[in-house]
Parts: structure tokens; sequence; C-alpha cells
């Protein structure tokens, strides 16, 4: 027998709402920082900001049916973002107020790949949990898995995920990358909207 649908509360309406503006923003940030001007990756960094606010509160609400997958994900997506988020900030300060060096300092080149992977092994643990717990639709978590693990292979595949060229395209990146924030706008719609069918939850 199904369980009872997800009670829609004002804790879950407001973190569908950041979940969806942080995927919006990771969209736009992405896409745009690569055919607009280098410049919108700020908006990316806002959508990170919030996507460190949703993610441990997505496994509150589904904490009792994700197993430990989406916890130690959550955790390790906190940890990895927030090498990015400091990174990011620093970058922008030093823009402001001179030129960064082109291959950056060497305590960013060994901060950078440890956030990187890290946030890589979180998402997939969350994603894996999410799935698992089924408090949302799992089409939302597969889009975030897919989108993030595809667009790395094809940056690696292609080699761009190893070049620093701004001339060169990274194509997994402008496909992977979008596809991983309309998994999180995905989300957010179904945490605002009471979850999936036969879901619950408690208030985040």
């Amino acid at each position: 027998m199904d369980a009872a649908p997800t009670t829609r509360t004002s804790g879950t309406d407001k973190l569908g709402l950041a979940t969806i503006i942080a995927g919006l923003c990771i969209i736009v940030g992405s896409v745009g920082s690569e055919l607009v001007t280098d410049w919108l990756w700020i908006v990316m960094l806002v959508g990170f900001i919030l996507l460190l606010y949703s993610v441990p509160r997505i496994h509150r609400v589904q904490s009792h049916a994700d197993g430990g997958a989406s916890e130690w994900g959550a955790r390790l997506v906190v940890f990895g973002g927030g090498i990015f988020i400091l990174l990011g900030l620093i970058y922008l300060v030093w823009e402001v107020v001179g030129t960064p060096p082109e291959d950056g300092p060497g305590w960013a080149n060994v901060l950078w790949p440890i956030g990187f992977f890290s946030f890589l092994i979180g998402i997939v643990a969350f994603a894996i949990g999410t799935i698992k717990a089924r408090k949302v639709a799992p089409i939302g978590p597969w889009l975030m898995l897919i989108g993030l693990v595809l667009g790395v292979a094809i940056d690696m595949a292609t080699g761009a995920f190893f070049e620093d060229d701004p001339e060169t395209t990274a194509y997994g990146f402008l496909i992977g990358i979008p596809v991983f924030g309309l998994g999180l706008i995905w989300i957010g719609k179904e945490l605002r909207g009471g979850g999936a069918p036969n879901a619950t939850t408690t208030t985040p």
C-alpha cells in the first residue's frame, strides 16, 4: 500500500524555491559564462551557495528513507561546494583589486581538485539516496546524476577538463551542467508541489 502524499509546508515551499533558484542560476551561469561573458560565472556561484543551503535540508526531508548514502553525500557536497565557493570569492576579489595569475597559486591548485572530487562523489551519493527515498519523483535526482557525470566524462574524453585554454569549448560543461541544474529545478518543483505521490516527509 502506498504511503500518504507529502505534506506541503512553508518549510518545503522555501526549500523548493531555493532549490529552483539554485538550478536556474547554475544553468544561466554555466551557459552564459561559456557563450556570453566570463563574468556570468558569478551567477553560477550564487547557485552553488543556494545548493549548499538546499542539499542538507533535502536530506533532512528524506532522512528516514534514503539510507546513509544521502547523508554522506550531503556532507561531501557541502565540503566540496564550500571549497568551490571559497575559491570563487577569493578569485572575485582578486579580479576586482588586481589580476590573478593565469595558472593560479599553488594552494588553489591543490584545493580545487579536492573540492571537485568531493562534490562529484557527494552528488552521486546524494542523488542515489534521493532516488532510493522517493520523497520526490526520481527524474530530478536522475537528471542531477546523469548531467554531472556525463558532463565530466565528455570533458575528460575530449581533454577539455584538463585544458586551461579559454578558447577550448567545454562541451561536457555546456551539456551536463544545465542538465544537472534542470534536475535541481525538478526537485524544487516537487518539494513545492508536495513531492512524489507515494512519498511522506517531515518539515525541514
